[in-house]
């Protein structure tokens, strides 16, 4: 089997899997559904794996950029329950969130929905962005890209320059090599599996590397301090996060605060957030088409945004709301509960 075989196979099996839950108690009566608390633990971090079943209401986090108005679009890469979507949403953005799989798009749809909040949803892999030229103003992604091959990753960063309008910007988390945490052998150790294309293992930077990375593909490249101590710890958390780990918040918070007042302790940092802008234009399509731009609760108002991953070119959407088709390569990708399956692995012929 060749490599590409090997990649298409593991999409696909990534697409419909479901995490390993665990069975929801009879007398569980929260807000949140059982399944998004199980999702929250696995996604915000260990620091919320004793919180399942104890959170009385959605998370709800700052995202770190100014608000903006009028019809700003924002990608958000690995969206899993949708807290950066409802976050994207909260600052102006209209949100849309891929992530690999289905069920992690559908949870924040319902999410957004729960919240009042507009926002949309398509499974799709990050090396292949199946969106047109030059229409997003902010692409961001949060502890999501470090679990890929340095392949995926250059691919990815190559998509993230094509898909920013040309005074878009980029901002991305990612775990530093040299962080005080990071930096133990017991932490690196789990980049043992790092050649693997599709293995999800973190692999670790450092700075001058993330800059030599990013610069091949990406303009400006900078970036500031996020947390220390751990991987995406974030000031919200002290809210919702147990009391043992509310002191380790506290102190990654505290160096958070050395750091922003001495910012060379920024090296040390366990996390990071790398800000970039585009490096080339390719031109700008003519503006939001105008479901978008009334903010439609309708998802498949995505449709004149995205473009086929496997040939390029237009979709068009099928009558009875099941197919995208590219009529000019006579292939479809299919579409579930309204949601988008843009993966080159799912393409059938028409």
């Amino acid at each position: 089997m060749n490599q590409e075989q090997e990649i298409q196979d593991f999409n696909k099996s990534k697409i419909y899997e479901r995490l390993d839950y665990v069975k929801e108690p009879a007398n569980y009566d929260l807000k949140i559904p059982w399944i998004v608390q199980q999702q929250i633990a696995a996604t915000n971090g260990r620091h919320y794996i004793d919180r399942i079943g104890k959170l009385n209401e959605y998370p709800v986090y700052e995202l770190p950029v100014k608000a903006v108005t009028g019809n700003k679009l924002m990608l958000d890469i690995g969206c899993g329950w949708g807290r950066w979507l409802v976050a994207g949403a909260n600052k102006g953005y209209t949100p849309i969130g891929v992530d690999l799989r289905l069920e992690f798009c559908q949870t924040s749809l319902n999410v957004l929905k729960d919240l009042n909040k507009v926002g949309y949803t398509l499974v799709a892999d990050l090396e292949e962005l199946p969106f047109k030229d030059s229409i997003f103003d902010l692409v961001w992604s949060f502890s999501v890209i470090q679990h890929t091959h340095h392949s995926r990753l250059v691919n990815c960063l190559y998509h993230i320059n094509r898909i920013l309008l040309d005074d878009g910007f980029t901002m991305l988390e990612f775990p530093n090599k040299d962080g005080i945490r990071n930096s133990m052998s017991s932490v690196l150790a789990s980049e043992k599996n790092k050649n693997n294309y599709n293995s999800w293992c973190v692999r670790y930077y450092n700075p001058k590397e993330y800059k030599l990375i990013v610069e091949k593909y990406l303009n400006n490249f900078s970036y500031s301090n996020h947390s220390f101590l751990g991987i995406g710890v974030l000031k919200e958390d002290l809210k919702y996060v147990s009391a043992k780990n509310k002191i380790l918040t506290s102190v990654s918070l505290l160096l958070s605060q050395f750091a922003d007042l001495i910012p060379t302790l920024k090296k040390y940092s366990d996390s990071i957030y790398i800000n970039a802008s585009k490096k080339k234009s390719i031109g700008n399509v003519d503006g939001l088409p105008k479901q978008l731009a009334s903010k439609s609760h309708d998802n498949l108002s995505i449709t004149p945004l995205l473009k086929c991953p496997k040939y390029g070119g237009d979709l068009s959407l099928s009558n009875d709301r099941k197919k995208l088709t590219s009529l000019e390569a006579g292939i479809y990708y299919p579409i579930e509960n309204d949601i988008p399956i843009l993966i080159k692995s799912e393409a059938l012929a028409c």
